[in-house]
């Protein structure tokens, strides 16, 4: 059944759309199907809510926007079916639509009954003396059997009462239970079919671009976590096991939609040129990857491509994707921590020179589950490149993958990695770094890929650099 959104407030307000299909975008993403105004509507997240549609019914969910969904007043805290003519609200301030079935008829409740006068009331009746006093011949054990089942008449009335209205109970909730068993059912299924679909869309969309190791690691995790679903769904959900399945299969659909929507090519030609191909004469020679993040040439890769337990490098350069030109750069510090494996150098030359387009030092973006791209020379001049030798061209790698873990000190990547790689930039779907490549877990087939966090870098950065850096 089609849907109408009649916008009632906001930049949009006075307008409608008609829907007919199954996933239903909203925010200010230009591939929003209800989409918002980008300069006007800041309420409205980029990606705010999604409502999914299935066999005529119709959920709405929060895409973990700012600053909240609402229906009717109260705030989303889990999906919710939409009725005709609820009125959804995106962020506590921001605009209006109201949800509307297309052809479907309002009711109106038959019009109340006049309340009937009260009876008056029955002339009491004369009470009937007790039992007892009827015959003072019988023995005294009658007349004391008779007393009590006297007495106790109102307690067995009482005892019977409870048991229907107990039983009603029972039978009520035993009803209540089959209801809301039938309708868990029914999202898990709504859920499976979306999953399916949002798959079907996102191998089509990845196909394109040659990432076929992300593609199967993907479809592996997509059929284990539908096979545990239906598996689910046939023993008959419990709430506890239908939430589990829900939170599992949402953060699935979250994921590829969030690869569908993003477009990490546009990511790559804003950012390629500021990527560096590192080499120095650290032990037998290394080559990295770096990134500059100042038109002046301050690079940030890691602390062992430059500095070890033997010193640090004598003789460093860089050459930007895309060139053939090298550059000499040095030191200018080196992180002391553990994990903080990280390094700032500066080139030699003045600039300008490009840089990344943006750097998050909030880590507000590095949730697991979401989806990245990292950007570098994995296995160095040992991959395909332009030219050889002193005319070289260097041609960086773009690798998919999503963020598996977060701890306070690295973020652990499902990508792709090898030796070249480290010191590479980690972007998020929006085209900010927010994080730096620097080790992989051994035997993890290079799927395992550790990261220190972006926000890391300040802590290295002269004072005149940090101004402006980052958002």
């Amino acid at each position: 059944m089609p849907i109408e959104l009649r916008i009632l407030s906001g930049a949009r307000g006075g307008q409608s759309e008609a829907f007919e299909k199954s996933v239903i975008a909203i925010g200010r993403h230009p591939m929003s199907d209800l989409r918002f105004d980008p300069a006007k509507d800041l309420d409205v997240s980029t990606k705010h809510a999604e409502i999914r549609g299935l066999e005529g019914r119709y959920t709405l969910y929060d895409a973990s926007s700012t600053n909240g969904t609402y229906v009717n007043g109260e705030r989303l805290r889990g999906p919710r079916e939409l009725q005709d003519g609820d009125v959804l609200t995106f962020g506590s301030s921001g605009p209006e639509a109201s949800f509307h079935l297309v052809g479907a008829a309002g009711k109106t409740a038959p019009p109340a009954r006049a309340a009937a006068p009260p009876a008056a009331p029955a002339a009491a009746a004369p009470r009937k003396p007790p039992a007892l006093a009827k015959s003072d011949n019988r023995p005294t054990t009658e007349r004391v059997a008779i007393a009590v089942r006297e007495q106790t008449r109102g307690l067995r009335f009482m005892l019977i009462a409870a048991v229907v209205v107990f039983g009603g109970l029972a039978a009520g909730g035993w009803w209540i239970g089959r209801r809301d068993t039938a309708l868990l059912d029914t999202q898990i299924r709504t859920l499976i079919a979306l999953n399916e679909q949002t798959s079907r869309d996102f191998e089509a969309r990845i196909r394109g671009m040659n990432d076929t190791a992300l593609t199967n690691a993907l479809r592996r995790r997509t059929d284990s976590l539908m096979a545990l679903a239906r598996a689910g769904a046939a023993k008959g959900p419990t709430r506890e096991r239908a939430a589990a399945i829900q939170t599992d299969l949402n953060r699935n659909q979250q994921l590829q939609r969030a690869f569908v929507e993003s477009d990490f090519p546009a990511i790559r030609q804003a950012n390629d040129a500021a990527v560096v191909l590192i080499t120095s004469d650290l032990g037998q020679g290394l080559e990295a990857t770096g990134f500059t993040i100042t038109t002046g040439g301050l690079v940030i890769t890691n602390r062992h491509v430059v500095s070890d337990t033997s010193g640090r490098a004598s003789r460093i350069m860089v050459k930007f994707a895309n060139t053939g030109t090298t550059h000499r750069a040095h030191i200018v510090s080196v992180a002391a921590g553990e994990h903080d494996d990280l390094a700032v150098l500066q080139i030699d030359e003045r600039g300008p020179f490009p840089a990344v387009k943006g750097i998050s030092v909030s880590g507000a973006d590095a949730a697991v589950g979401r989806p990245i791209a990292t950007l570098g020379y994995p296995l160095g001049t040992d991959a395909a490149m332009e030219g050889s030798g002193a005319t070289l061209v260097a041609k960086t790698t773009l690798t998919l993958g999503y963020i598996s873990k977060v701890v306070s000190d690295r973020l652990q990547l499902d990508a792709w990695a090898g030796h070249g790689s480290s010191g590479s930039p980690v972007f998020d779907e929006h085209g900010h770094v927010i994080g730096v490549v620097w080790s992989g877990a051994v035997g993890s087939g290079g799927r395992i890929v550790y990261a220190v966090p972006s926000d890391r870098i300040l802590e290295l950065l002269p004072g005149e650099a940090r101004r402006g850096l980052g958002r």
